[in-house]
């Protein structure tokens, strides 16, 4: 598992690397929240928790078993489920306002986030 972990989750952000280069903020913002929710998701699975269907319900389980009854960092946990919003209007709306520096945050808190989470891998 953890190859594969690192290997998609490093995809995922050198796309979201390469997007923000090409100043396509929305599509690195996709990205880094997709680098996060993966992580998360196989965290869910490395625990035997069934992941749910919707993107809130597993960043809700992702609290209770990380957050509730682990010590990840709660900080950390708060940019994957922030940064959903900005997917949201980044893949949905027409005009979404997401700018050089949102997707520049977006990023580093993403490499953040994966960098919280090899500590539970």
């Amino acid at each position: 598992m953890k190859l594969n972990y690192f290997l998609k989750n490093l995809k995922k952000l050198l796309s979201a690397h390469s997007s923000y280069d090409l100043e396509d903020y929305s599509s690195a913002v996709s990205l880094s929240y997709y680098a996060m929710f993966l992580v998360a998701k196989a965290l869910i699975l490395k625990k035997g928790v069934k992941a749910p269907k919707t993107h809130k319900g597993l960043i809700y389980l992702f609290k209770v078993n990380y957050i509730d009854q682990d010590d990840f960092s709660y900080e950390k946990y708060v940019y994957l489920a922030d940064t959903q919003s900005d997917r949201e209007d980044a893949d949905y709306d027409a005009f979404d306002g997401i700018d050089e520096r949102i997707a520049r945050k977006r990023i580093k808190q993403a490499e953040e986030f994966i960098a919280e989470a090899e500590r539970f891998i």
